[in-house]
């Protein structure tokens, strides 16, 4: 997953790691593929879950995409 590759080079130019991630927000540009996703999501974060919010988005900004993600990190 593209946007998971982004996130993690940008942790990895920050000094932090996956596990840092405390917060997601995906968007969706078909809410019905919700529970496929949710899935994908929760296995990217097996042992510390972060609090995530899921948004049917319509439509993003390339049509090739389908899932984009917002993540928060905590970094100490």
């Amino acid at each position: 997953m593209q946007a998971l590759r982004n996130i993690e080079r940008a942790l990895e130019k920050a000094g932090a790691t996956r596990g840092d991630i405390v917060r997601t927000r995906l968007y969706l540009a078909d809410i019905g593929q919700w529970e496929a996703v949710g899935r994908a999501h929760g296995g990217l974060f097996p042992e510390n879950r972060p609090a995530c919010t899921m948004v049917g988005a319509g439509k993003l900004i390339d049509p090739a995409m389908l899932v984009e993600i917002e993540a928060e990190a905590i970094i100490g």
